[in-house]
C-alpha cells in the first residue's frame, strides 16, 4: 500500500463521493450489518481504498459508530486492516480502509478461484495469532475484536491475513476480568458460549472465535452446517464435530479438508486441531492465552 494513505485523516464526503464514482452499486465491494462498502481511487493521495458508508437510523446514531474509528486511529500492525480515514456528517459516517484486493478468506475457501495450500493456511493462522497478540496484550490498553470470523479476515496478494471491521471492537484494561458488554452479532457458530449467557465479551471470547477460524482451514468446513432429516432440521457446530471425531479415535486425516489430498504435513496438521479444539474449549478458563497460542503454534 501506498505510504501516503498510511495516516488517517479526515476527507471531505465530496471527496469520497468522487473517489466511488457516488457510491456506484457496480463498485460495491459488500454489504453488512451496518452499512455497504465501496471500492473508490483517492487520486490525491494516488491509492485504492474500500469506503464503509453508514446511514444514521433512528435506533443507531453516530455515537454507535464513532468508536470503530477511535479504536482503529491506535492500531497499527500488519495483519490489521489499515484506517486512511473518515467523514462523518449528522446523516452519515464514511470509514475509509486501505484497499486488499485478495478478497476474503470464507471466498477463498469455500469459493475459491485461486486454491488456499496448505502454506496459506498456516500463514494465515499464523498471522492471525500475532493480530490478536498485539491486540490482547502489546498494547497499553487490550482491544476485544469481538466479530472474529472468516469474511471480517481479508487476504493480500501474499495470502497473509488482514482483520477488518471493528466495529464492535472495544479496548479495555488489561486486569479487567469480567469482560465488556457488546452487542451480540455475526454469523452463527463463532461465538463463544459464555457470551450467550452474560452478554459480554472478553479476551477468551476472541480466543474462542480465533479456534472455530482454526479449526475451519484445517478442515475446509462452515462453522455450523445445517441439515434436514425427516423432516426435522439440525444443526452441527463445526467445534462439536472434530471433538467428536477425534474422541472417537480418528486420525486428522478423518477431519482435514479433503481439498487438500495428501499436500500436508500430518502433524503440523494435528497442530492446528490442537490448537483450534483448545481455543475453543467451551470453558472459558481452560482455554489458552494468545500467548500459549504463539507458543503452541511455534512447536
Amino acid at each position: 500500500m501506498d505510504g501516503n494513505c498510511t495516516n488517517p485523516r479526515k476527507f471531505s464526503y465530496q471527496t469520497l463521493a468522487c473517489a466511488t464514482n457516488h457510491f456506484s452499486e457496480k463498485d460495491k465491494l459488500g454489504e453488512g450489518a451496518t452499512g455497504s462498502v465501496f471500492k473508490g481511487f483517492l487520486r490525491e493521495l494516488s491509492c485504492s481504498v474500500a469506503v464503509k458508508r453508514i446511514l444514521f437510523g433512528s435506533k443507531y446514531g453516530m455515537e454507535s459508530y464513532l468508536p470503530e474509528v477511535k479504536v482503529l486511529t491506535k492500531l497499527k500492525h500488519e495483519n490489521l486492516v489499515n484506517l486512511v480515514g473518515w467523514s462523518c456528517n449528522m446523516k452519515e459516517l464514511l470509514i475509509v480502509y486501505e484497499f486488499v484486493a485478495n478478497k476474503t478468506l470464507e471466498y477463498h475457501l469455500f469459493k475459491e478461484t485461486v486454491f488456499l495450500t496448505w502454506g496459506h493456511r498456516k500463514t494465515i493462522a499464523w498471522g492471525l495469532a500475532s493480530a490478536l497478540l498485539y491486540l490482547h496484550e502489546e498494547r497499553e490498553q487490550s482491544v476485544l475484536h469481538c466479530d472474529i470470523k472468516l469474511d471480517n479476515i481479508l487476504l493480500d496478494s501474499n495470502f497473509s491475513p488482514k482483520l477488518c471491521d471493528f466495529g464492535l471492537a472495544r479496548p479495555v484494561e488489561h486486569e479487567q476480568e469480567s469482560g465488556y458488554p457488546t452487542v451480540l452479532t455475526g454469523a452463527p457458530g463463532y461465538l463463544a458460549p459464555e457470551c450467550k449467557k452474560s452478554g459480554k465479551a472478553s479476551k477468551e471470547s476472541d480466543i474462542y472465535s480465533f479456534g472455530v477460524v482454526v479449526l475451519q482451514m484445517a478442515c475446509g468446513k462452515p462453522a455450523v452446517e445445517q441439515f434436514q432429516e425427516n423432516g426435522t432440521k439440525f444443526e452441527l457446530k463445526l467445534v462439536d464435530w472434530v471433538l467428536e471425531k477425534i474422541e472417537g479415535g480418528e486420525n486428522v486425516s478423518a477431519v482435514a479438508d479433503p481439498r487438500l489430498g495428501l499436500s500436508y504435513d500430518e502433524k503440523e496438521m494435528e497442530q492446528l486441531i490442537v490448537v483450534g479444539l483448545s481455543c475453543a474449549n467451551p470453558n472459558p478458563y481452560d482455554r489458552p492465552s494468545i500467548w500459549e497460542v504463539i507458543n503452541m503454534l511455534k512447536c
